[in-house]
C-alpha cells in the first residue's frame, strides 16, 4: 500500500464524527465500523504500519558522503612567523570527500527486509481489527442476550407478585395456609432479584461494548432476533475464503520477513568499502595534489555469523507457522460451520416446541391454582420451569448468533471487513 494510503487510514479517527450514529441504537455493522474507525489496539497498529512504511523509505537511501579538512605541519616548534597561526607558512592543507559504498548488495536487500516489515505490520493491522470485530461481535450479541434476559426477568418478577397476590387472597379467604404466602413472597423477592442482577449485567456489557471504541457512555443497541433461523455459507465458500484470512496473511508475511531478513543478513557478512578523493594543499610553495584513498574492513573476527544464524532460524520458525496456519484455520472453520448447525437446531427445538409448552403450562398452572384445581407447589413449579426454558431460549439463540458471526469472520463475509483501509484498497 502507498504510504499516502496508509496515512489517509490512519487519518480514520479524526472522521470518527462522520461515521458513528448519533442519538441512535447501534446495528452489528454500525458497531464494527466503530471498532474500524476509534479502536485504540486498531488505531496502534495501523500507525505501527504506517511507521514501517516510512522505515522501508528510509532503507533505501544512499549514505551521505562524508566531508573532510586536515591541515598538518603546522605550529610546531621547527617554524616561526608572525602569523594568527604560527607556522601555518608551511603546513599541508586536505580537503576531501569520502563515500561509503555497501557491497555485496546490502543497501537493496535491506530495502526488500524494511518493505516485508511494512507489509508484515499491514497485515498484523488486519489480523487485529477481525479479532476485534469477531470480539465485539461476541459481546454485541451477549449484551442482546442480556437485554432480552432482562426483560424476562422483570416479566417473571410481575407474574411472580400476581401470583403472590393470588396466594394471599386465598390465605386470606381460609383456602390455604399461611406457608403459602410465605413461600409466594419469597419466589416474588427471589424474582425481583434476579430481573436487578439482569439488568446489572446488560448495563455492564453495554459499557463492555462501548469500550471497543475507547467509549465511556454504555452503548445503546438494537434489538437483535436472537430465535430467528440462522443464515450460513456454504463449506466450499468458507473454504475458499479462509485462505484470505487476515491471520494466514500475517503469516505469510511473516515468513517472507524472516527469508528477506535472512538474506539481508548474509549480504551483512560483506565489509563495505570507503573511497576518498580530495585536494592537498602545499602552503610553503602554493602548489596543490590530488588525494585518493580507500578503506576496507578485514573479516577477521566478525563476519556477522550471529546474526546469519539467528535469521536463518526464524525463518525456519516462520515457514513453519505458515503452514501450520492454514490448516489450523480450516479446521477451525469446519468445527465453526458444525457448531453453528448445532446451536441452531438447539435453538429451534427450544423456542418452537420447548417454549410454547413451557409458557402454557405455567399459565395453566396459574389459572389452576386461582380456581383452587392445583396446589401451590404445582403453581411454582409451571412458573420456574417456564423461566428456565425462557433462559434456555435466549442462551440457545446467543449461542447461535454468536456460532454464525464466528463463520462469518472466518471466511470474511459481511458484516466483517476484509482490510482496515477497505475504502483506500479498493
Amino acid at each position: 500500500m502507498p504510504a499516502v494510503a496508509q496515512e489517509v487510514c490512519s487519518g480514520a479517527t479524526e472522521q470518527i464524527g462522520n461515521l458513528l450514529p448519533a442519538n441512535e441504537p447501534y446495528s452489528l455493522p454500525a458497531v464494527l465500523e466503530a471498532v474500524r474507525a476509534a479502536s485504540p489496539e486498531v488505531q496502534s497498529a495501523a500507525l505501527e504500519a504506517v511507521a514501517q512504511g516510512h522505515e522501508a523509505q528510509q532503507a533505501g537511501l544512499w549514505t551521505n558522503p562524508v566531508l573532510s579538512v586536515e591541515a598538518e605541519n603546522f605550529a610546531g616548534d621547527a617554524f616561526g612567523g608572525a602569523s594568527p597561526l604560527p607556522g601555518y607558512d608551511f603546513a599541508e592543507t586536505t580537503v576531501s570527500i569520502g563515500q561509503t559504498f555497501r557491497l555485496g548488495g546490502k543497501r537493496r536487500a535491506e530495502r526488500r527486509a524494511a518493505l516485508a516489515r511494512a507489509a508484515l505490520a499491514e497485515a498484523d493491522r488486519d489480523a487485529t481489527l477481525r479479532a476485534l470485530e469477531r470480539e465485539a461481535a461476541s459481546v454485541f450479541y451477549e449484551l442482546a442476550a442480556a437485554e432480552q434476559a432482562a426483560a424476562l426477568a422483570e416479566e417473571a418478577a410481575v407474574l411472580s407478585g400476581q401470583l403472590a397476590d393470588a396466594v394471599g387472597a386465598r390465605v386470606e379467604a381460609g383456602k390455604s395456609p399461611g406457608t403459602a404466602l410465605d413461600r409466594a413472597v419469597a419466589a416474588r423477592a427471589d424474582a425481583d432479584a434476579a430481573a436487578a442482577a439482569a439488568r446489572a449485567q446488560a448495563e455492564a456489557l453495554a459499557f463492555a461494548l462501548s469500550s471497543f471504541w475507547g467509549g465511556s457512555e454504555p452503548a445503546a443497541i438494537q434489538t437483535a432476533d436472537l430465535l430467528a433461523p440462522i443464515t450460513l455459507p456454504s463449506p466450499s465458500l468458507v473454504a475458499e475464503r479462509v485462505r484470505d484470512h487476515p491471520e494466514l496473511r500475517f503469516a505469510e508475511a511473516d515468513r517472507e520477513a524472516r527469508f528477506t531478513e535472512r538474506r539481508a543478513a548474509r549480504a551483512n557478512a560483506y565489509p563495505d568499502l570507503t573511497a576518498t578523493l580530495g585536494v592537498r594543499r602545499f602552503e610553503g610553495d602554493g602548489t596543490e595534489a590530488l588525494v585518493a584513498g580507500v578503506s576496507v574492513p578485514l573479516p577477521l573476527f566478525d563476519r556477522n555469523q550471529g546474526n546469519r544464524r539467528a535469521a536463518a532460524a526464524r525463518a525456519r520458525g516462520a515457514d513453519y507457522r505458515a503452514g501450520t496456519t492454514a490448516a489450523r484455520l480450516m479446521g477451525q472453520a469446519q468445527r465453526a460451520l458444525v457448531t453453528a448447525r448445532t446451536t441452531d437446531r438447539r435453538r429451534a427445538a427450544l423456542a418452537d416446541e420447548a417454549l410454547p409448552a413451557a409458557r402454557a403450562a405455567a399459565d395453566a398452572a396459574r389459572t389452576g391454582y386461582r380456581a383452587g384445581k392445583f396446589d401451590l407447589t404445582t403453581a411454582l413449579d409451571a412458573q420456574a420451569t417456564f423461566i428456565g426454558v425462557q433462559r434456555a431460549v435466549i442462551a440457545a439463540g446467543f449461542a447461535a448468533r454468536d456460532a454464525e458471526a464466528d463463520v462469518s469472520a472466518l471466511a470474511g463475509l459481511p458484516p466483517f471487513s476484509p482490510t482496515f483501509c477497505q475504502e483506500t484498497d479498493r
